[in-house]
């Protein structure tokens, strides 16, 4: 699977009043001050503030339902020092950058910024063969077929990303998900993409 191809947007990331804020943000959740600020300078993108409110207070819980789920799947602390504290890192991290690049509403950034430099990273490590095997049903899944093209080393980094964008699914309201959805689907075709 390649990288996609991302659209043109209609970025935020240099708005002259709030360009700061984004830079001094990175890797983190805004504070309220900087939600008050978005709102002053962006009053018509009310919804994206919202949206990362929701994420932020769902995040933690989010991100640690997700690390206990493929922890059940993939060996990964038989096989790897400090895994778990590790993974909740990098998850978090790509919650928060997600956040940041909804907010934004710049893929290009988020791509630039992260993506490229976590699917190098996460690629170049040995993950273990998943211990569980999927049931099958009767039609099967789309992730079973999606799981089927790629690389041993892909398929945990897919399944670990599409349980965070499934997780937010289910904590967000539909208006908030719908706002997130597009960077939690980049996220996982960029990092396991080849």
């Amino acid at each position: 699977m390649p990288i996609p191809v991302l659209e043109p947007t209609s970025s935020l990331r240099k708005h002259p009043e709030i360009a700061d804020i984004f830079k001094q943000s990175e890797n983190r959740h805004f504070t309220e001050e900087e939600f008050v600020e978005y709102l002053r300078c962006l009053p018509e993108h009310s919804h994206r503030v919202t949206a990362a409110r929701e994420i932020a207070a769902a995040e933690q819980g989010v991100v640690e339902r997700v690390v206990n789920e493929i922890f059940m799947l993939y060996p990964f602390e038989k096989k790897h020092a400090y895994s778990r504290t590790k993974c909740l890192r990098d998850i978090r991290s790509v919650s928060c950058y997600a956040t940041l690049a909804m907010l934004m509403n710049d893929p290009h950034w988020y791509r630039d910024k992260l993506l490229l430099w976590l699917r190098t990273i996460l690629q170049a490590l040995y993950f273990p063969e998943r211990e569980i095997v999927q049931r099958k049903t009767l039609f099967g899944s789309q992730d079973d077929n999606e799981l089927q093209d790629l690389a041993p080393n892909q398929k945990a980094i897919y399944e670990t990303y599409t349980k965070l964008k499934n997780n937010y699914r289910e904590r967000l309201s539909p208006e908030s998900f719908s706002l997130f959805e597009k960077y939690l689907q980049q996220t996982i075709d960029t990092l396991s993409s080849k």
